[in-house]
């Protein structure tokens, strides 16, 4: 019988072998040798390093150290290679201590699907730990957000370490290897660490401080500003390779779940980042040929996202080729997502939008922080991440800056629009009464204006009772103070003067008692002929209402004066104040008028009509209530008309 043949297993893994070999002597060169001690605290292996690529992803470690294929590594930088490719990695590491050192090897990748770590262990053989994103967190060597292993170097020999590393998703080969003492790396990972919960510390802040706004705003622009936010965070710390701690934290035994996070982040940190920029800047009003087309790359994106989730769950045998496809194909859509919004904020920016110009200027940290990011990945071999970070907390901050922008313009839109509104019903007002029985239907109108006139006419108390209930209850009041005025020789001057002339005197004069019952709180009742009446504690009561008429009074008096001295005709006023319980209520159902009864009233005008002209003349009784605040002088007992003699007393002037 003959010997079995090889199986094809066999003859394609020969194959695999010889080519790669052929290949590796094109590109072979020298081994570097790197020295450590006890005094090496982190040491950066770079990766220009000698590397082996194993293109079916087969090899074994003894078939990468037989002397076939040893000696085809070469020095370069491992990159991703044809879909499922893996790199083997080796470095020689020479202990000069005297004793044996445990260092750990940090591969600075959080992404690689498969990691393997070979290190001399006792009599020639070789240690292996195994580790990647397939794998549970807890099976990880060490508790570390990036793929570390513990190395244990024998003292004052050299020692030969590999690495291999295969990506089956469509995130690549990442690699920033280097060596630390594990209290170095301790201390590194603290520093990380704080970095990433200061950043989420603000994002949350951010997001908490817009959410609270939205509650005493109600703009919706504050809701997508913290939805962008927490996009933000969430693709931060899960995306653009899981940069983040969300797998250690939130998901550590689902490692297929948290793969399918890192595609997930970017769609909705696209769609939700650009949608609140365009609901922001209205860009969808002023430019929707633009918004639309980004709307449908929204659409394209989220399907390609959508596809990818649903293939990286399924775990399907070549799966690396598809991902590698539709993560490359879903970047021009989402290139297209982020170029549109930026070409539209440019042009509203250019045509003169302030809000524009802050997003923009939000943007360009961010923009170049990406660049910088995307040149050390490529070149160096190191992603710089702190320098996005802090970028994205700028942006945060100028969009911010932009929503509160848009919020003020908005505000001012709209007192613009109530300050038209306004001048327009005033320019209407002269028409109105024309027009009311042609707007009988406009109910709301007509009673916000009956409800003007009532606090024009009435005491607010009573307007207010009125309008609400359609009546007026009248009521007695126990500590009110009267006051009336007149004019000594009124009718003599009215007879000589045109009575347009009479009216406007008068009507200047009578409003200045109005301001002046308005700022002591005073109650005006009414005018007649050239007679002023006005009260004070009621429709509410207060104890100082004989002091608050005094003042009045005196106020009243002042004033006259004043006028007397530049104006050609001189008036002489005469003030009485009494003080005692009045009825005060609405009389008539037409044309309201607001009044008081009793014999305070009476009294009161007794006192005005038995004084002189420029004093305040009060009854005794009023005289009692503001001596301590108004010296008075005594006249005596006068006689009143209908009363008899009366105590009288004059206010002496301050």
């Amino acid at each position: 019988m003959s010997p079995p043949g090889p199986s094809h297993g066999t003859l394609c893994r020969a194959v695999a072998l010889f080519f790669l070999g052929l290949w590796a002597l094109v590109n072979s060169a020298g081994a570097a040798v790197w020295s450590v001690s006890a005094a090496t605290s982190e040491l950066a292996l770079p990766t220009l390093t000698e590397v082996l690529e194993d293109q079916d992803g087969r090899l074994t470690l003894a078939d990468v150290r037989s002397p076939g294929v040893e000696k085809f590594f070469r020095v370069a930088d491992p990159k991703d290679g044809r879909p499922g490719a893996a790199q083997w990695l080796r470095w020689t590491l020479r202990n000069t201590s005297d004793k044996p050192l445990l260092l750990w090897l940090d591969t600075g990748s959080r992404t690689l699907q498969h990691v393997d770590l070979y290190w001399p262990g006792a009599a020639g053989t070789y240690q292996h730990r195994s580790t990647g994103s397939v794998h549970p967190f807890s099976q990880r060597p060490l508790p570390t957000t990036t793929f570390v292993f513990p190395v244990d170097l024998p003292a004052q020999q050299d020692a030969v370490v590999y690495l291999r590393v295969r990506s089956t998703g469509y995130m690549g080969v990442v690699l920033s290897p280097r060596l630390w003492q594990p209290d170095a790396y301790r201390a590194h990972a603290e520093r990380e660490k704080l970095l990433w919960v200061l950043f989420i510390g603000l994002g949350i802040a951010f997001a908490a401080t817009h959410l609270l706004l939205y509650t005493l705003t109600r703009d919706v622009n504050s809701i997508l500003y913290a939805s962008s936010v927490v996009v933000w965070v969430f693709g931060l710390c899960t995306g653009a390779g899981g940069y983040g701690a969300a797998y250690a934290y939130l998901w550590p035994d689902s490692p297929v779940w948290n793969q399918a996070t890192w595609v997930l982040s970017t769609a909705f940190t696209s769609n939700v980042l650009c949608y609140f920029l365009i609901h922001l800047l209205e860009l969808d009003k002023s430019q929707p040929r633009l918004i639309r087309v980004v709307y449908l790359m929204m659409a394209v994106v989220a399907l390609n996202v959508g596809v990818q989730t649903v293939v990286t769950l399924g775990q399907w045998s070549g799966q690396e080729r598809w991902l590698q496809w539709l993560f490359t194909a879903g970047g021009v859509p989402w290139a297209l997502i982020f170029g549109g919004t930026l070409l539209g904020i440019a042009r509203s920016a250019k045509a003169g939008s302030r809000t524009a110009k802050i997003v923009l200027l939000g943007f360009f940290p961010t923009l170049l922080a990406g660049v910088l990011t995307g040149y050390t990945h490529v070149f160096l071999g190191k992603v710089y991440f702190e320098f996005f970070m802090a970028a994205v907390v700028f942006e945060w901050l100028a969009m911010s800056a932009a929503v509160a922008d848009r919020f003020n313009q908005f505000r001012r839109e709209r007192m613009q629009a109530q300050k038209a509104l306004v001048v327009s019903l005033k320019q209407s007002e002269a028409d109105l009464e024309r027009k009311v029985a042609e707007r009988t239907n406009d109910l709301e109108l007509e009673r916000s204006r009956t409800v003007s006139l009532l606090h024009n006419i009435l005491p607010a108390d009573i307007a207010a009772e009125l309008s609400a209930t359609g009546s007026a209850h009248s009521a007695r009041h126990e500590a009110v103070s009267v006051l009336f005025t007149d004019f000594s020789g009124f009718t003599q001057a009215a007879s000589t003067m045109p009575a347009d002339r009479m009216v406007a005197e008068l009507n200047e004069v009578f409003a200045a008692f109005d301001d002046i019952c308005d700022e002591e709180g005073v109650e005006k009742i009414k005018t007649i002929g050239d007679a002023y009446m006005a009260a004070a504690g009621l429709p509410r009561p207060c104890a100082d209402h004989a002091q608050r008429c005094v003042r009045v009074g005196l106020r009243m008096l002042s004033f006259v004066e004043r006028r007397n001295a530049s104006s050609s005709f001189k008036w002489r006023l005469r003030v009485g104040v009494h003080s005692g319980p009045v009825v005060a209520g609405i009389v008539g159902k037409r044309k309201y008028a607001f009044d008081i009864w009793g014999d305070t009233v009476n009294i009161a005008s007794r006192m005005e009509s038995a004084g002189e002209p420029g004093r305040v003349n009060v009854s005794a009784y009023t005289r009692d209530l503001v001596r301590h605040d108004f010296e008075c002088e005594y006249r005596g007992k006068v006689d009143a008309k209908g009363k008899g003699e009366v105590d009288m007393y004059f206010v002496v002037p301050t």
